[in-house]
Order: C-alpha cells, then structure tokens, then sequence
C-alpha cells in the first residue's frame, strides 16, 4: 500500500495597500477600477497562499479564484490612523510575505514588525512616491533595515532615495512597473498607416504642445493623424488654438474622454503611441498601447526608458524638444513598423505584463 504524498503547504503572501478608498462602498467595484494593480496575482496562487488587504468604506470578506479579500472599513484618509486590526490579523496568519502598495508608509513598515516573524520578507513598490522632508529621513531609514526589497518601474527613478540613504543598498531595487492591463493585440485588426494615439492629460507635464509643435511639421510630409484622448484639460483652449491658427482640423482629432475599456480597440487600430511627460512613474497608458501592439514615440524619461527596453522597442526623445521628436518622427522607417509591433508585444509579454511581474515577485522572495 503506498503512502499518500503529504500536502504541500503553500507560504503565505499578504498583499497590503495602506491607502484608504472611504469613498468605495461597493467591494466590486475596487476589484474592477484597481484591476491594473491587483490582476498579477492570479499568477501567483499557485505559489502562495495570497490574502489581499485593503481600507474601503465597508467592510467585506470574500474569496475570488482562491484569493481571500478582506476589506476594512474606514472613514478616514489620514495617515496617521494606525490599522491596528490588520496588524492583529497579519499577526495571526504571520505570512511568510508582505506585498506593499507605496513607499509613503514606513511608520506603518515599523509598527507592523512587531506583529511579524523576524523573517517575514517585506516587498514595497514605488508608485511615484516623493522624497519625504528631512524631519522623516529617520523613520524611513528605520523602515528600511526591514524591507528585503523595493519594486520600481526604473532602477534610475531610485537613485534619488538611496542618494539619500533612505534605502540603503543598490541590490535591494528591482525594476518592475507597478501594474499591467488586460488589453490585448488583435491580429484582426489592422493598423492605420501613420496613426498615432494621444491618452493621458492635458497638462504642462504631459507638454501636448511640444509634441503638437513636431507633429504640425511631420504631418506635412506624411499625412499623418493624431487622435487625443484625455481627462484633465490644463490645457486644452491652448491646444485648441494650436490646431486652429495651423489649420490642422483635419490631422489632429480631440476625443476628449471616453471610458477605459473603450480604449483598447483604438490601441489595437493605431501604429504609434505618443506622449510628451517630463516625469512619470510608470504610466499605465504606456502599458496598454504596448500591449495592443502599438510602437511608442515617447519621451526619454527613466521611466519610458526601461519601459521600451532602453528604447530598442519603440523611439526616444528629449523632454520639452519638439525638435528632437521631430527628427525622432523623421527616422522612421515605416517599413519596419510590423516587425516594431512584434518587438514591442514580445516585450510587453515578457516584461510588463501580469505573468511577468508576478514572475519577478516569486523571483525577489525566492
């Protein structure tokens, strides 16, 4: 009679996202408007057991494809409201993994340790986060003698906190971005020759005039189309005016906004994703066009520039230049843009996609 092999207990990893969402009363509806940040660990179930923490207007519990959710209610979004249930909860399950949202929470990092093993491995993901004042060097150089490690979209965007010795060793960053999308290239679907694909705000950040300024000059050339879509308008009478005072009616179209899931089938018909941003931490929009198969035409920033693999999926110009994306536009060499699609879908399924970080998880907690 043979023996049955014992039962594999999987660690435990608690996905914790400190910041407060009162105004959700709807446990769907954070599962559906946080998706981008949540969907990577259907990819890690097997290797873990995974129990999502998070601070909405209700308190709910529940379980989606064995994934346990547990939602604490609260009415206030201070920082300062110590979360002493969860700690109590994470004392009791002591999971062998914390998976944190946010480099904005060291006095939370600090307390919880208490609550926690000695070699509980502690993950925090950058998403943008500021240098805090001088007054709070300290707690955050506490907080990190308990990390294992920091996740950023770029190595180059950490380099302002270990400068400043608020993490403390080079090895303990790994690049990864801080999210991913579910949109998907569609082979059926073909890509309009020179059509490029504006989403994200209107704003001095985004800079819509300097790439407007270069596009007014290539579309002369090529007839190409730039259709924008956006939420914030900043800026939007003097895009307005641009496109009216050089006739551009015709080659650049203003959508405005539409909802997110209506994107997916403009990334999938257009060739080129364009987008001005002096700084970003990773945008999401980025992410989508890569994923329907869309050749970025983006600033080099550290994070674009680990996001097109150092540019070698997509082409790089200098922030505020419209004449260095001028020329950029000019390089191009239209006949290459389907094997530049594939580049960039390869790249995005390897690097940026769910599987792809939470391969880059298991990998960072061994």
């Amino acid at each position: 009679m043979k023996l049955k092999e014992p039962i594999k207990t999987l660690p435990k990893l608690a996905y914790v996202n400190f910041f407060p969402s009162p105004h959700i009363v709807d446990k769907e509806l954070k599962l559906k408007e946080y998706r981008n940040a949540f969907d990577f660990l259907f990819f890690l179930k097997d290797y873990f057991q995974i129990t999502v923490f998070d601070f909405i207007g209700i308190t709910a519990s529940f379980k989606k494809e064995d994934i346990s959710f547990k939602y604490f209610k609260t009415s206030s979004s201070s920082k300062l409201r110590i979360p002493l249930k969860l700690f109590l909860t994470l004392r009791k399950q002591q999971p062998e993994v914390i998976y944190i949202q946010g480099l904005g929470y060291p006095h939370f990092i600090i307390i919880m340790k208490w609550f926690l093993k000695s070699d509980t491995k502690i993950l925090v993901h950058d998403h943008a986060n500021s240098i805090p004042k001088k007054s709070k060097f300290f707690i955050f150089k506490k907080a990190d003698s308990y990390v294992h490690n920091y996740l950023f979209t770029s190595k180059q965007l950490a380099e302002p906190w270990l400068k400043m010795g608020l993490i403390s060793s080079e090895e303990k960053i790994i690049e990864c971005v801080e999210g991913s999308t579910q949109f998907k290239f569609n082979p059926e679907i073909k890509k309009e020759k020179n059509s490029f694909l504006w989403v994200g705000r209107l704003d001095k950040n985004k800079d819509p005039l300097t790439v407007l300024n270069a596009f007014k000059e290539y579309q002369n050339h090529t007839n190409a189309i730039l259709t924008m879509f956006y939420t914030e308008t900043e800026l939007l009478s003097e895009v307005r005016d641009f496109i009216k005072t050089n006739s551009l009616e015709k080659n650049i179209v203003l959508k405005g906004a539409i909802k997110n899931e209506e994107l997916e089938f403009w990334y999938q018909k257009s060739e080129f994703f364009i987008l001005g941003s002096r700084k970003e931490g990773g945008p999401f929009s980025l992410i989508e066009a890569m994923a329907c198969g869309c050749i970025p035409v983006v600033t080099n920033i550290p994070a674009h520039f680990a996001m097109t693999n150092q540019g070698t999926c997509g082409y790089l110009f200098e922030p505020g230049n419209s004449d260095s994306l001028l020329k950029v536009l000019k390089s191009i060499n239209s006949e290459k843009n389907k094997e530049k699609s594939s580049q960039v879908l390869n790249y995005f399924e390897n690097n940026l996609s769910h599987k792809a970080i939470a391969t880059i998880i298991k990998n960072a907690v061994g």
